[in-house]
């Protein structure tokens, strides 16, 4: 079964003067009737297929009795019984088609809240609108679609230097979180180690280098393009430094930094966590009480990290982000810095 929806609405063609105006009432409408192949199968995405289409969705025209009318089309997607209250839209068009690939409905079902590698059951339905007040709703489709956890990918500056003998890896690099071009990022350095950053894996282009205005390479004021100026150096002892490069303003701050666990373990004093130059990660092997705890760097209650959605995922500290043990006993616990976003994961030993 399927529904039409409309408003009775006038169409106003012109005025000749303020007591007259000429109208036209529109006629009765015809359902809009919406296909799809996906109708009642199910379906589980991959990133294997991400490139391949999925199933197309095609629909009749809505008719409202105006031969020269031009609806626009609206289809939405929302989860089964929820009544397209919380709908997402995949495409508003003119035309009577639309097809994408998995990679895009697989996005949009991470939007609309679906779980990866769990199975939905969708509904999805078309709107042919004319006005906010003239439109015509067709019949609903339903399908069963499992969403693949997407990995994302965010802008990166490549760092080299001494640190990796000026070469190029993903390993060595600072990222664009909200695609803003300002990259954060840790990177160990030796002492007195010489970097630039790039935005290519390469030497290729001049122009992609980035470094230090100024000779001393600790100005904080950025050289981009022509081999990026002068090196930048480390101003401190070796150790790990967090990097700051803003492409907006041409700025650049490094900070090295030490990391610690605090908690209700510990009274909110500080247990330190040890570097591992080969994996690239910081641990503590530590006893715990059940409660909560945090990240800190450098003892400094500004720098901490907490979790929002105990996902695993680091968030910036806030009074309502403590990660959360919830039985005592020995626990190893692990920070890893290295990527885009920060992770974490806490195992019990006993």
């Amino acid at each position: 079964m399927y529904k039409s929806i409309i408003y009775g609405f006038s169409m106003l063609l012109a005025l000749s003067s303020c007591e007259e105006v000429n109208m036209l009432q529109l006629g009765e409408t015809v359902d809009l009737v919406l296909s799809s192949d996906v109708v009642g199968k199910s379906i589980v995405l991959s990133e294997d297929i991400a490139e391949e289409p999925f199933g197309a969705f095609t629909w009749t025209p809505a008719d409202f009795g105006y031969p020269s009318a031009s609806p626009e089309y609206i289809l939405q997607m929302d989860f089964e019984g929820n009544d397209f209250k919380n709908a997402i839209t995949l495409i508003n068009t003119l035309d009577l088609r639309f097809e994408n690939t998995n990679a895009m409905f697989n996005q949009k079902l991470i939007t609309l809240g679906a779980v990866p590698g769990v199975a939905s059951n969708l509904e999805f339905k078309l709107t042919g609108k004319l006005h906010e007040e003239v439109y015509a709703v067709g019949n609903v489709l339903t399908a069963n679609i499992t969403p693949y956890k997407i990995v994302p990918v965010f802008p990166k500056l490549y760092v080299t230097g001494d640190h990796n003998t000026w070469g190029f890896n993903d390993e060595s690099a600072i990222f664009s979180v909200k695609d803003n071009a300002i990259y954060e990022g840790y990177i160990y350095l030796r002492e007195d180690g010489l970097i630039k950053f790039s935005q290519q894996p390469n030497w290729d282009n001049p122009n992609a280098i980035i470094g230090d205005l100024d000779e001393s390479g600790t100005s904080g004021v950025l050289q981009i393009g022509n081999w990026g100026g002068n090196n930048i150096v480390a101003s401190q002892a070796a150790g790990v430094y967090k990097f700051m490069v803003n492409l907006n303003n041409q700025s650049y701050s490094q900070l090295l930094v030490n990391w610690a666990v605090t908690g209700d373990f510990n009274s909110w004093a500080m247990a330190d966590m040890v570097y591992d130059i080969t994996t690239g990660l910081w641990s503590l092997t530590v006893d715990m009480t059940a409660g909560g705890f945090k990240f800190i760097a450098n003892q400094d209650w500004g720098k901490v990290y907490g979790d929002d959605e105990m996902d695993g995922v680091l968030d910036k500290g806030s009074d309502g982000n403590n990660i959360i043990i919830q039985e005592g006993g020995n626990y190893t616990i692990t920070m890893d810095l290295s990527d885009a976003l920060y992770t974490y994961s806490i195992v019990k030993n006993n």
